[in-house]
């Protein structure tokens, strides 16, 4: 696994080819999941993890126009996936049997589950469709797009009630999907900035919140 030391070193050695956007998109991820390796909290880890993820694919304002953070997190994803299909399979397989199984039996970070809590057949319907659904597009290698899809959908479920206060500090009743949360991201994210990093003359978009020096 990849870790904020070695990217930060390579960053270090490759900075000065890369465009200054580029350059500053990447030390603002690599920041942000620093100190997520600091962390030892899983809540504290997953919120900075999400950050580091937001630094690498957020882009200017003027550049959202109608789309929301879901289109724009698939259009990174597909940029990811044209360099580094097979990386991301990989190391999603390798997790399954821990925190991907996890993640998709976990009906508390399904939105559905939300919509229709009080008609189980609805919600547990639409779980056990999305499982096998990810289960058979891993054994066929054949949709990563999809796999990471449904993950962030649930990931970002998690986002929503930790950032917007649906949740408890260290509370024990969303232990097992921050953990999971937590432990996916931190194999992830690195794994992220190392398939941009290796391909720094793509077009990443243009960068959210430019630095801007007052005369």
């Amino acid at each position: 696994m990849k870790t904020f030391k070695s990217l930060k070193e390579k960053h270090r050695i490759e900075r000065e080819h890369y465009k200054q956007d580029f350059s500053i998109r990447i030390h603002r991820a690599l920041s942000w999941l620093n100190k997520a390796e600091q962390e030892q909290d899983t809540d504290s880890k997953f919120i900075f993890l999400w950050i580091s993820l937001n630094s690498a694919y957020s882009i200017h304002i003027h550049e959202y126009k109608n789309t929301g953070d879901e289109s724009l997190r698939s259009n990174f994803f597909n940029l990811l996936l044209k360099y580094g299909n097979d990386q991301i399979h990989q190391l999603i397989w390798e997790r399954f049997s821990d925190e991907v199984r996890g993640i998709l039996n976990n009906e508390f970070i399904l939105n559905f589950f939300w919509e229709n809590e009080l008609n189980d057949d609805d919600w547990k319907g639409k779980l056990e469709k999305e499982k096998k659904e990810v289960h058979k597009a891993l054994i066929d290698k054949n949709d990563t797009s999809y796999i990471l899809s449904i993950l962030f959908k649930r990931l970002y479920v998690l986002r929503n009630q930790m950032f917007h206060g649906g949740a408890t500090w260290n509370g024990q009743l969303n232990r097992k999907q921050v953990n999971d949360g937590a432990h996916l991201m931190q194999h992830l994210v690195p794994l992220f900035i190392e398939i941009m990093m290796q391909n720094p003359s793509e077009d990443w978009g243009e960068l959210a919140y430019p630095p801007r020096i007052d005369n």
